[in-house]
């Protein structure tokens, strides 16, 4: 199956508040106050916190990556993105549809809500495009495959650049408050930038039937009676 490799552009962006902030002050914001696009990965990739300490901490932290689906002009069958876990993994977490980053711009902190449809004080349920369904099981010594659901394969398709965010789930996709004291709930993962390619995040696919059926081009047809084009080989014999 062909794949795609995450561009270096990948990366976190997170906001972290200390001094008694509220969840809202936090999770709504614009702006983060940190971003990387040169981590080579990070535990704290994906992640909501609350911390009592120092008059009370929130944090929150989202993680984008970039594709090049420039060269797929066919319906996509099927796909998975898949990010190499590290400690920790306590996180549920959940793919949606992003505008950062790019394949070229690293991200910046002005990208903490580059989340298509995100909407400050309401859940991300409803609004936001999910790309994925809620993980709920996260690996941290190998590869967490993750299914992208028809939204994530249809935009595939036809977008040049597939940008998604992976945010934590039970808390910062359906807006409920962290409190403080309830500790540092995430899962950790590589990005592009660590050395080599045997970590990187990558999607792999698999395309739709090739060929045009009584005129139709078989970019515009993802089933025939029912069947999958993914699944023929022919048609009526031919």
């Amino acid at each position: 199956m062909p794949t795609i490799y995450a561009a270096s552009t990948d990366g976190y962006v997170r906001n972290w508040i200390t001094g008694g902030p509220s969840w809202a002050t936090v999770r709504d914001a614009t702006s983060g106050n940190q971003a990387s696009s040169t981590s080579a990965g990070t535990a704290n990739a994906i992640q909501a916190y609350g911390n009592a300490s120092r008059g009370g901490q929130i944090a929150v932290w989202r993680s984008f990556f970039a594709f090049d689906t420039s060269g797929i002009s066919s319906n996509v069958a099927s796909a998975t993105i898949n990010l190499r876990g590290v400690t920790a993994g306590d996180a549920n977490v959940i793919g949606v549809k992003a505008t950062k980053p790019d394949l070229s711009t690293n991200l910046t902190t002005a990208d903490f809500d580059a989340i298509t449809g995100f909407s400050a004080g309401a859940s991300m349920s409803g609004n936001v495009t999910d790309y994925t369904s809620e993980v709920t099981t996260w690996s941290t010594s190998g590869y967490n495959s993750i299914t992208l659901n028809a939204n994530a394969l249809t935009r595939m398709k036809n977008d040049s650049v597939f940008a998604i965010c992976f945010v934590e789930y039970d808390h910062d996709y359906l807006n409920v408050a962290m409190a403080y004291g309830d500790g540092a709930i995430r899962s950790g993962l590589m990005y592009q930038d660590r050395s080599g390619t045997s970590q990187d995040p990558y999607i792999e696919y698999t395309l739709g039937y090739g060929n045009a059926v009584c005129g139709v081009p078989s970019g515009d047809i993802a089933a025939i009676d029912g069947i999958l084009t993914a699944n023929i080989s022919k048609v009526s014999g031919v």
